[in-house]
């Protein structure tokens, strides 16, 4: 007599081994079976030695993508930079006032912060999209403030979403800068597990 098992679908009793329920036509699980499986218990972590290997180095081109958002900001605030130095010597009928100059002093230092960190990033990704992150974040979050008290005030605000000074290259940096942070982190505990080299 042939082992049973019971139809986790209708609860009958089929023939052990079967690939379909005798009784309602559904799949029977395999107790015994050679060909891959997903599981999900480790994690989220492959559970072969191969499908870990490929899994960490997806992880590691996820987090270097922080290097590719890091050099668009440097290069962005290097381009902000070079045109409030060169306009006032275009524009040589308009004296160049002392606020113009504090503005790009500022702008100059966040340009050598920004490229710091994308070479910074060429070497550790995670630890320099956190602290790029955190800059790139406080910077926004300072031009919001200014373009909602312009606002208020009737001004025109800094543009971006309903003028509040968030435009979409604002929010695709952050979103790449996120997820490589998440992509790095994981890529971590796989590595203080053993699980990848």
């Amino acid at each position: 007599m042939s082992a049973t098992i019971t139809c986790p679908h209708c609860q009958a009793i089929t023939t052990s081994g079967a690939a379909f329920c005798e009784s309602c036509g559904k799949a029977i699980p395999q107790t015994v079976s050679s060909s891959p499986r997903i599981v999900d218990t480790a994690g989220g972590y492959a559970q072969t030695s191969a499908g870990l290997k490929l899994q960490g180095e997806e992880l590691r081109k996820q987090a270097r993508k922080a290097t590719g958002a890091l050099l668009a900001v440097a290069i962005i605030f290097t381009a902000v930079s070079a045109f409030l130095v060169i306009m006032p010597v275009i524009n040589a009928g308009n004296r160049v006032t002392s606020l113009l100059i504090a503005v790009a002093v500022i702008q100059g230092i966040i340009c050598v912060v920004f490229w710091g960190l994308y070479f910074w990033a060429r070497r550790q990704p995670l630890p320099a999209a956190i602290v790029g992150l955190c800059i790139y974040g406080t910077l926004l979050a300072f031009n919001v403030i200014v373009s909602v008290r312009s606002l208020s005030s009737g001004g025109h605000g800094a543009g971006g979403f309903g003028g509040i000074g968030i435009g979409w290259l604002d929010i695709v940096i952050i979103a790449v800068l996120v997820n490589a942070i998440t992509a790095g982190v994981k890529y971590r505990k796989m590595v203080q597990q053993g699980l990848s080299t």
